[in-house]
């Protein structure tokens, strides 16, 4: 997994806007993630949503997400950039659930339109993450709340599993660690990484090339931006918003990783307000 020197070209852009809206054999990983895979998703957003608030889930894939939040009695709208992956959630559209086709950057909503705004496993497949993050900022309500949640692709604790699991004569995960030499190399990098940024004052996105041809298997092969909790700390933070929670734990092993190190969770699970 190699970085990419500064920022996606343009023409990335384009080529993952043009995979992910006409992808077939994408769309059919998507109904894994099914209610109980959401499950913990939702209970992340649902407990920090006010009662009947008006809900926004950016990059909704599939959109069952958006329809177990509506069914919890808010006002759900859930947007992704593929008219292909939301075929069948159009179907479900009630007073309580709608879909758009819209691209994350520029949302089709006015300032501070929404009580929550939320986004689960998006982030690290736009190219554009500070823009995606402004538009998240700018239809949230002041004193509303934004919900991100994602693998942390820069977590030390995942490459350390990696190895371990490799060691025990399990399976490697592909594209990040399908060896012990390229976890061992991950491990580093991670740590690497983890230091640099926690040095810095501002973000310091990092992206890789995605894979989107030849090598669609999940994983998060197609992943562009390396996802970590810091960058998103230091981007709000900047940006005048509040931290709530750096990390949200479920189960055991889940709370006490958020508790003592929230930044190198594998998952990131965090709930901003905007003031």
């Amino acid at each position: 997994m190699e970085a990419l020197n500064g920022q996606p070209a343009p023409s990335l852009r384009q080529q993952m806007r043009e995979f992910y809206q006409t992808s077939e054999t994408y769309k059919k990983l998507l109904k894994y993630h099914d209610t109980a895979y959401l499950k913990t998703f939702v209970t992340l957003v649902s407990g920090h949503a006010r009662s009947s608030s008006q809900l926004l889930e950016v990059g909704c894939g599939n959109g069952i997400a958006s329809r177990m939040l509506a069914a919890q009695g808010h006002r759900v709208v859930g947007t992704d950039i593929s008219p292909l992956f939301l075929q069948e959630a159009q179907t479900w559209q009630d007073k309580q659930l709608t879909y758009q086709i819209a691209d994350a950057i520029e949302l089709p909503f006015p300032d501070q339109h929404f009580d929550l705004v939320c986004s689960n496993e998006l982030i690290e497949h736009v190219p554009d993450v500070e823009a995606t993050l402004q538009e998240m900022i700018r239809v949230t309500k002041n004193g509303g709340r934004i919900i991100v949640a994602g693998p942390n692709l820069c977590s030390p604790i995942t490459s350390v599993l990696d190895l371990l699991r490799l060691i025990a004569g399990g399976q490697g995960r592909p594209i990040w660690a399908e060896t012990k030499k390229q976890a061992f190399r991950g491990l580093l990098r991670n740590i690497e990484y983890y230091f640099q940024k926690r040095s810095l004052t501002e973000p310091n996105f990092v992206f890789r090339q995605p894979d989107l041809e030849n090598q669609i298997i999940g994983g998060d092969a197609d992943s562009v931006y390396i996802a970590s909790p810091i960058d998103l700390e230091r981007f709000f933070e900047n940006a005048g918003l509040s931290i709530v929670k750096l990390s949200v734990g479920f189960g055991l092993k889940g709370r006490l990783i958020a508790a003592f190190f929230p930044r190198l969770s594998p998952y990131i699970s965090m709930v901003i307000e905007k003031k």
